[in-house]
Protein backbone atom coordinates (compact mmCIF):
# COMPACT_ATOMS: atom_id res chain seq x y z
CA UNK A 1 0.00 0.00 0.00
CA UNK A 2 1.65 3.45 -1.29
CA UNK A 3 2.09 5.98 2.10
CA UNK A 4 0.04 9.35 1.20
CA UNK A 5 2.56 12.42 1.08
CA UNK A 6 2.62 14.90 3.48
CA UNK A 7 2.22 18.30 1.56
CA UNK A 8 0.59 20.63 4.28
CA UNK A 9 0.35 24.13 3.03
CA UNK A 10 -0.21 25.89 -0.06
CA UNK A 11 1.25 29.54 -0.03
CA UNK A 12 -0.83 31.46 -2.17
CA UNK A 13 2.21 34.43 -2.30
CA UNK A 14 4.77 32.00 -3.44
CA UNK A 15 5.70 30.93 -6.70
CA UNK A 16 6.89 27.35 -8.40
CA UNK A 17 7.55 24.86 -5.89
CA UNK A 18 8.33 27.35 -2.51
CA UNK A 19 4.08 27.50 -3.00
CA UNK A 20 4.29 23.74 -1.57
CA UNK A 21 7.93 23.77 0.01
CA UNK A 22 10.17 25.88 1.69
CA UNK A 23 12.82 27.64 -0.29
CA UNK A 24 15.40 24.69 0.00
CA UNK A 25 13.23 22.33 0.10
CA UNK A 26 12.24 23.42 -3.58
CA UNK A 27 16.21 23.56 -4.38
CA UNK A 28 16.30 20.26 -3.15
CA UNK A 29 13.51 18.56 -5.04
CA UNK A 30 14.49 20.61 -8.10
CA UNK A 31 17.78 18.90 -8.22
CA UNK A 32 16.51 15.52 -7.07
CA UNK A 33 13.99 15.38 -10.03
CA UNK A 34 17.33 16.40 -12.38
CA UNK A 35 19.87 14.26 -11.01
CA UNK A 36 16.97 11.04 -10.54
CA UNK A 37 18.95 9.34 -7.24
CA UNK A 38 21.44 11.60 -6.08
CA UNK A 39 23.43 11.35 -2.38
CA UNK A 40 23.58 14.02 -0.08
CA UNK A 41 26.81 15.06 -1.75
CA UNK A 42 25.60 14.91 -5.27
CA UNK A 43 23.12 17.50 -4.05
CA UNK A 44 25.39 19.48 -2.25
CA UNK A 45 27.16 19.87 -5.76
CA UNK A 46 24.70 21.07 -7.92
CA UNK A 47 23.21 23.36 -5.52
CA UNK A 48 26.66 25.33 -4.65
CA UNK A 49 28.83 25.69 -2.21
CA UNK A 50 26.64 28.15 -0.53
CA UNK A 51 24.58 24.96 0.96
CA UNK A 52 26.12 22.98 4.29
CA UNK A 53 26.14 19.31 3.77
CA UNK A 54 24.42 18.97 7.33
CA UNK A 55 21.59 20.93 6.45
CA UNK A 56 20.87 19.75 3.01
CA UNK A 57 21.06 16.23 4.58
CA UNK A 58 18.40 17.11 7.33
CA UNK A 59 16.00 18.70 4.67
CA UNK A 60 16.05 15.81 2.56
CA UNK A 61 15.67 13.51 5.67
CA UNK A 62 12.32 15.99 6.75
CA UNK A 63 11.36 14.82 3.00
CA UNK A 64 11.96 11.33 3.57
CA UNK A 65 9.63 11.91 6.64
CA UNK A 66 7.23 13.72 4.62
CA UNK A 67 6.73 10.85 1.91
CA UNK A 68 8.06 12.92 -0.67
CA UNK A 69 11.58 11.26 -1.21
CA UNK A 70 12.65 7.72 -0.31
CA UNK A 71 15.86 6.91 0.88
CA UNK A 72 18.01 3.87 0.62
CA UNK A 73 21.55 3.04 1.93
CA UNK A 74 23.95 2.80 -1.48
CA UNK A 75 27.60 1.62 0.55
CA UNK A 76 28.23 4.32 3.23
CA UNK A 77 26.12 6.94 1.94
CA UNK A 78 21.94 7.16 1.06
CA UNK A 79 20.78 7.56 -2.53
CA UNK A 80 17.37 9.63 -2.72
CA UNK A 81 14.24 9.53 -4.57
CA UNK A 82 11.53 11.14 -5.59
CA UNK A 83 8.31 8.94 -4.63
CA UNK A 84 6.40 10.46 -7.40
CA UNK A 85 7.81 12.71 -10.82
CA UNK A 86 7.60 16.09 -10.81
CA UNK A 87 4.56 16.04 -13.34
CA UNK A 88 2.65 13.46 -11.22
CA UNK A 89 3.51 15.09 -7.81
CA UNK A 90 2.43 18.93 -9.14
CA UNK A 91 -0.83 16.91 -10.63
CA UNK A 92 -2.04 16.14 -7.42
CA UNK A 93 -0.91 19.35 -6.04
CA UNK A 94 -2.94 21.02 -8.25
CA UNK A 95 -6.09 18.75 -8.09
CA UNK A 96 -5.98 19.02 -4.16
CA UNK A 97 -5.99 22.80 -4.48
CA UNK A 98 -8.97 22.92 -7.14
CA UNK A 99 -10.38 20.70 -5.63
CA UNK A 100 -10.31 22.56 -2.12
CA UNK A 101 -11.05 25.90 -3.75
CA UNK A 102 -14.38 23.89 -4.95
CA UNK A 103 -15.33 22.56 -1.59
CA UNK A 104 -14.83 25.64 -0.26
CA UNK A 105 -16.25 28.18 -2.04
CA UNK A 106 -17.94 25.90 -5.16
CA UNK A 107 -18.92 28.18 -8.33
CA UNK A 108 -17.18 31.16 -6.97
CA UNK A 109 -14.53 29.59 -7.46
CA UNK A 110 -15.14 28.48 -10.92
CA UNK A 111 -16.16 31.78 -12.43
CA UNK A 112 -12.63 32.86 -10.68
CA UNK A 113 -10.58 30.42 -12.18
CA UNK A 114 -12.50 30.57 -15.73
CA UNK A 115 -11.80 34.55 -15.78
CA UNK A 116 -8.43 34.52 -14.67
CA UNK A 117 -7.59 31.41 -17.39
CA UNK A 118 -9.12 34.14 -20.00
CA UNK A 119 -6.66 37.02 -19.12
CA UNK A 120 -3.67 34.73 -19.06
CA UNK A 121 -4.16 33.13 -22.46
CA UNK A 122 -7.66 33.22 -24.31
CA UNK A 123 -6.01 30.20 -26.16
CA UNK A 124 -6.50 28.14 -22.78
CA UNK A 125 -10.16 29.00 -22.46
CA UNK A 126 -10.78 27.45 -25.32
CA UNK A 127 -8.71 24.36 -24.35
CA UNK A 128 -10.84 24.15 -21.15
CA UNK A 129 -14.00 24.44 -23.08
CA UNK A 130 -12.88 21.20 -25.12
CA UNK A 131 -12.07 19.37 -21.88
CA UNK A 132 -15.38 20.31 -20.54
CA UNK A 133 -17.14 18.98 -23.64
CA UNK A 134 -14.99 15.87 -23.78
CA UNK A 135 -15.89 15.34 -20.28
CA UNK A 136 -19.90 15.92 -20.84
CA UNK A 137 -19.53 13.03 -23.91
CA UNK A 138 -17.83 10.81 -21.41
CA UNK A 139 -20.57 11.59 -19.03
CA UNK A 140 -22.83 10.70 -21.89
CA UNK A 141 -21.95 7.24 -22.92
Amino acid sequence: MKRKQMVQAFKLDQRGLTRVFGELEAQIMDAVWKLEEPTVGDVCDYLGADHNYKTVMTVMNRLVDKRILTRQRVGRAYSYAPCDSREVFLARVSRNVVEGLLQDFGDLAIAQFVSAVDRIDPAQLAELQTMIEARMGEEGA
